[in-house]
């Protein structure tokens, strides 16, 4: 047999190898195609990351701007809260400023074709998931539009952004990127500090009197235990370098912070800080809103009545040769205890029923008189609330400094609103400042009602005392030449908060939303005989504040979120 052998068909030399580069040219594209993308894509998320940066800082700035509105500061960010405007038409203004920083260089109108940016805001009326109004119980965060109109702000970024090699195929030079951020100005619960609203004047915390020597101690509350307002270089004010000490302040007794809108550092202030190992002083910080702003005007009772009681009765004490007996309601004359210039010339000391006082005149008392609760149950409600309908308060440096008796702060008596001493109720904490006994003046605010504890039984401190003062707030009381003042000698408490701010707001007399700026000239005065210390347990809330003399106050706050104050948040 014979075999065949079929041989493979031989091949040029010059074709060998032109297949694989043709693999090698396809692969190169598209590496090269793989990597320009790559480089676009990265440039495109770049900026998307900056634009959001941008959208945050500029809706922050906007809702910082309407706060410092809503809190009297006026508007200097350049722009109207619920008009619509554009960086591009209003470049100077703050959060467009803040925009610039952000991306480097300003924004301005966008062109087709050419890489820049703009920022759009609006302000939308509703924002998915912070509710429109309190509600009962009311939210942590909501927006009321009683204490102000425009709550939100969204920030809109537009960048366009300029393409390399993607554009190749889309056939575009750039491409758009945006972020959006959403901001407001929404009531949040809060504890609250000695506050000072005035956002403008000079000297509206003044710490008067001469020598080195403790005329603040806080102990306990927030963190931040004073806050003044004001964005005057010389917001704080002091002689002689008296101390403010809050070692045992904030919400773990460890030291507490001394916050000022102003800068105006430390240096500048005079006084001797004493902070513990966590309080700072902070310059500037954003303000603090009334906390007070939602707190209804007390309607006008009937007329209150006066009785004189003998010793040892209702808790009129022994050696005083009897006492004034006050029971709430309408006095169209104030109050007025002592012999001084009053009316009632019998007896120096006056007791008070539990309840409302409603007052069209001052509440004064001279050097000769004393002030104390009543035992009576009155209204139930723990204490009392002086509503200064006109005028206000007018307590003597030196009352009761003559106090017939001192008056312990822990016994029990066992009948009203001393049943269980000062305290509320018998699980509420005793303030840890508060001495045993007190040899001057005490008044307590109600525990219970419309004006005692927000959070009644729920405060996880127990119960305690709410409004004891309150100023009507469309009351000018600057123009009248009638400021409050709360003076004492020995030992005297306030256990209740004190608020005096003069609001006049547009939205309805007695009101306290949406004040103006030239509202925030209520100026109360803390004095005192020298060697005399008064006790506050509870918040100072006023436009200005001065101490005059030589007086120590000692305060107790509450580090719960009690009430709702305005604050700037970047919500989505």
């Amino acid at each position: 047999m014979t075999s065949h052998r079929r041989g493979k068909r031989s091949r040029k030399p010059d074709e060998a190898g032109q297949a694989i580069v043709f693999v090698v040219l396809v692969l190169s594209l598209v590496l090269l195609g793989a990597v320009a993308f790559s480089v676009d894509m990265g440039n495109l998320w770049f900026h998307r990351q900056t634009a959001q940066g941008v959208a945050d800082a500029s809706c922050t700035a906007a809702a910082m701007d309407m706060l410092s509105t809503a809190t009297g500061g006026g508007a200097a960010g350049g722009f109207t809260a619920g008009t619509p405007f554009s960086c591009s038409s209003s470049p100077t203004a703050a959060p467009c400023a803040y925009a610039a920083k952000n991306m480097g260089y300003a924004p301005s109108s966008l062109t087709a074709g050419t890489p820049g940016y703009d920022v759009a805001f609006t302000f939308p009326p509703t924002v998915a998931g912070v509710p429109g109004s309190g509600g009962t119980p009311p939210p942590s965060v909501f927006c009321d539009t009683s204490v102000f109109a425009t709550c939100y702000v969204q920030a809109n970024v537009d960048d366009r952004v300029q393409l390399y090699f993607a554009g190749l195929l889309s056939g575009s030079r750039t491409t758009d990127v945006g972020a959006q951020a959403t901001c407001g100005v929404v009531l949040a619960n809060s504890p609250i500090p000695m506050l000072i609203l005035n956002p403008t004047l000079p000297s509206t915390l003044n710490l008067g009197g001469t020598g080195n020597q403790p005329k603040i101690t806080i102990s306990g509350g927030p963190q931040r235990s004073i806050q003044v307002n004001s964005s005057n270089a010389t917001a704080f004010s002091s002689n002689g370098n008296p101390i403010v000490d809050l070692h045992l302040g904030g919400p773990n007794n460890t030291g507490s912070d001394i916050g000022v809108t102003a800068n105006e550092s430390l240096g500048t202030s005079g006084i001797v800080y004493r902070p513990g190992s966590t309080g700072q002083w902070l310059d500037p910080t954003s303000r603090i809103s009334d906390p007070f702003a939602l707190l209804p005007v007390p309607l006008k009772p009937a007329d209150g009545a006066v009785s004189s009681v003998a010793e040892n009765i209702d808790g009129c004490p022994a050696g005083s040769g009897g006492c004034y007996e006050y029971t709430p309601g309408y006095y169209s004359g104030g109050i007025c205890v002592g012999k001084g210039g009053c009316p009632l010339k019998i007896h120096t000391t006056a007791l008070f029923v539990p309840g409302l006082y409603y007052l069209d005149g001052d509440f004064s008392a001279d050097s000769l008189s004393c002030l104390r609760p009543s035992t009576q149950a009155g209204d139930l409600s723990g204490g009392t609330i002086f509503y200064f309908n006109t005028h206000t308060l007018a307590i003597a440096a030196n009352s009761g400094g003559s106090c017939p008796a001192p008056i312990s702060t822990t016994a029990s008596s066992g009948t009203g609103q001393l049943q269980f001493g000062v305290k509320c109720t018998a699980v509420s904490e005793v303030p840890a400042n508060l001495p045993a006994t007190l040899t001057g003046n005490l008044l307590m605010g109600p525990c219970t009602g419309p004006y005692g504890d927000p959070l009644l039984t729920g405060d996880p401190i127990g119960e305690q005392h709410g409004i004891l003062f309150f100023e009507n707030r469309s009351a000018n009381l600057a123009a009248a030449g009638d400021q409050p003042a709360w003076g004492g000698g020995g030992s005297a408490a306030a256990l209740g908060s004190m608020y005096f701010h003069y609001c006049n707001s547009p939205d309805g007399a007695g009101l306290g939303t949406n004040c103006p700026t030239s509202a925030y000239t209520d100026n109360i005065t803390l004095q005192g005989t020298p060697g005399s210390t008064s006790y506050v347990v509870g918040d100072i809330v006023t436009d200005m504040l001065g101490l005059g003399g030589t007086p120590s106050i000692v305060m107790d706050l509450n580090p719960n979120a009690l009430y709702y104050v305005l604050k700037a948040s970047l919500l989505q």
